[in-house]
């Protein structure tokens, strides 16, 4: 009973809170002008879509928003 009162209490791990954002949030995913949309199209597209971006420097929000803009404007 002795050996009990000698031994120090565990401590507890206290989880530290995540890091905060030093940097202002910016692009499209927080801009309130912009949703995220999502759509099924058929692997061999998206696979042919992400090779020809690459090679052009594209970006896939922006071929998508020209595209829907200008069937809308059709």
């Amino acid at each position: 009973m002795a050996d009990s009162l000698d031994q120090e209490p565990e401590t507890k791990k206290v989880k530290e809170p995540p890091a905060q954002r030093k940097r202002k949030k910016t692009g499209k995913r927080s801009d309130p002008n912009y949703i995220q949309v999502g759509a099924y199209i058929p692997r061999t597209l998206n696979e042919d879509v992400k090779i020809k971006l690459v090679r052009h420097d594209g970006d896939f929000s922006d071929l998508i928003t020209e595209l829907l803009e200008k069937w809308v404007a059709d």
